[in-house]
């Protein structure tokens, strides 16, 4: 009689175990899922930081260069300025592997590049968005770190997509500059060279403001990434150091 009695009982907990030992391995395999996600989200940040370096290398180029044009406005010519670019790169194109490659070929149209070519802002984000899709950031328990997080790829970068957006406005004033001088002239020579005046001269000014603007907000945003780095490699894996 007993065992009639327990046998339905032993078999309703081994159920309810089975059911309690299922949903704790779901709970794991989200678990794991998510501190992967945050690892890769970590590996993204890593590129977005190499990235940020090499355009602070090419901002930093891009100033030393304007620096000297204002310095020696009356006197600058086109052999220096290609001698000061091919030491201090910044123009430059990509490989079919993705890589840098800097352009030292000299041409009519590259002595234009090195006045208003601006370099423009291009981080990776993917696996970002991918998270904040899915819905998975809003699982992060660590409040600081999806604060952090959403001020990177928000803020940050908004700030510095704004000064690429104040460069480019520079850089299409002196285009249209260029075109105006080329179209009154009878025998061309390069404007940049041959027909600098004073309109010339301020937007070089201000060109040189909003380079200074964007290597501090880049520096900034490495900051705020290297940041994001310390906390998953406290909270969830040993990040290499940067």
């Amino acid at each position: 009689m007993k065992k009639i009695i327990l046998e339905p009982i032993f078999i309703f907990l081994g159920v309810l175990g089975s059911l309690w030992v299922d949903g704790y391995r779901e709970q794991l395999n989200k678990k794991e899922e998510l501190d992967n996600s945050i690892i890769t989200l970590s590996n993204e940040i890593r590129s977005n930081i190499n990235y940020s370096k090499e355009h602070i290398s090419q901002l930093k180029n891009m100033l030393n260069l304007t620096e000297f044009l204002l310095n020696n406005y009356s006197t600058y010519d086109v052999n220096q300025v290609r001698e000061i670019h091919d030491n201090s790169p910044f123009v430059h194109r990509f490989s079919e592997k993705n890589k840098v490659v800097y352009v030292r070929e000299h041409s009519d149209f590259t002595d234009k590049k090195y006045f208003y070519w601006t370099n423009a802002w291009e981080p990776d984000d993917v696996f970002f968005t991918s998270l904040l899709n899915s819905g998975e950031l809003l699982k992060i328990k660590n409040e600081t770190l999806v604060n952090e997080i959403e001020s990177i790829y928000t803020k940050q970068e908004e700030r510095i997509s704004g000064t690429f957006a104040l460069r480019n406005s520079i850089a299409n004033q002196m285009i249209r500059w260029d075109l105006k001088k080329s179209i009154a002239q009878k025998t061309y020579k390069n404007p940049l060279y041959w027909s600098r005046d004073n309109e010339l001269n301020v937007l070089l000014k201000w060109r040189k403001i909003y380079i200074e603007e964007s290597i501090t907000a880049v520096k900034d945003y490495i900051k705020s990434l290297k940041n994001v780095i310390e906390i998953i490699n406290y909270d969830y894996q040993s990040v290499n150091d940067l």
